[in-house]
């Protein structure tokens, strides 16, 4: 569950101007994880369903993640038509936003996208209300964040209308080959067991099983290395989060090590009357996997 761009430079490797791998493949290392023009597509599939200025206030840390973002995902929404006022990269654990606030106010963003730790954003998000920033979006999109419940809840109230993208859901309409389980049974069954609201990495999980015992058994000979190392180059395996097929052609394939996954784009809201948790996850668009239904249109934040 990270980007397969920060994963690649992590490896050394470098990207082109079109986020393609630019390096040799590799041998032993396979990845399958969604990338910076996922995130895209549920981005600008998702802020053209509340009208907004298109100006973009970025918080992107220093950090894997954050730069690869920066580096990726900053000109795609450029080329969009969207201005980014992005302040620069600031360290994991500041405990002081108000420049980045001040700077976000005064160019009138309408639209705010964050990919920091979790204690970050709590304490920006409430710093950012005290100082009356979070009335003046109309969208305020999280990512790394908010891929539990809790996180949300951490900031009360102000977590309501939160947009997100998730990478597996219990809506989702695929299966574990190994298992047989289906996504939604997955994430009742978790929701049963734990009495938590179902959280993204539970499909991830299972997925990365699917893979492996996949895998193993396309070897021949799962203690042959090289054997087992070719067999995930051509892997096609149905799982949680769609089918992993390496070694296909296609925009989902950036590179024969890497099979790209979906983002779906999704909204924290309050739960009705009634309901078991405080929180639901509501889908409010497909742009990267039409076969994900559709729930809801995504409501202004504030």
């Amino acid at each position: 569950m990270v980007p397969w761009e920060a994963w690649w430079l992590s490896l050394g490797g470098k990207l082109t101007a079109m986020g393609v791998p630019d390096s040799p493949a590799l041998k032993w290392v396979y990845h399958f994880s969604f990338g910076v023009p996922d995130f895209a597509a549920a981005y600008l599939s998702l802020w053209k369903k509340v009208p907004n200025n298109k100006k973009v206030a970025v918080m992107w840390p220093n950090d894997a993640d954050g730069n690869a973002i920066r580096g990726a995902l900053g000109p795609v929404l450029t080329g969009a038509g969207y201005t980014i006022v992005d302040p620069g990269a600031y360290q994991d654990g500041t405990n002081d936003y108000t420049p980045q606030i001040t700077q976000f106010k005064n160019a009138g963003c309408e639209i705010f996208n964050t990919f920091p730790i979790p204690p970050d954003f709590t304490t920006f998000w409430r710093q950012a209300a005290q100082q009356g920033l979070t009335k003046q979006f109309k969208i305020a999109q999280i990512a790394k964040t908010g891929l539990f419940a809790s996180q949300v809840d951490a900031v009360g109230a102000l977590g309501y209308n939160l947009a997100s993208g998730e990478y597996w859901g219990p809506t989702w309409p695929y299966k574990s080959s190994l298992t047989g389980i289906s996504s939604a049974a997955l994430g009742a069954g978790y929701s049963k067991a734990k009495n938590r609201y179902p959280n993204q990495q539970l499909g991830a999980s299972l997925a990365l099983f699917d893979v492996a015992a996949a895998a193993l058994k396309a070897s021949g000979n799962p203690k042959d290395k090289a054997a087992v190392a070719a067999a995930v180059g051509k892997l096609n395996v149905q799982t949680p989060v769609g089918r992993i097929h390496w070694g296909a052609k296609g925009a989902k394939n950036p590179c024969s090590n890497i099979v790209a996954t979906p983002i779906i784009g999704n909204q924290w809201r309050k739960a009705p009357k009634g309901s078991k948790f405080n929180l639901q996850l509501v889908i409010c668009e497909n742009a990267d996997d039409h076969n994900v239904p559709v729930a809801s249109k995504l409501i202004p934040y504030s």
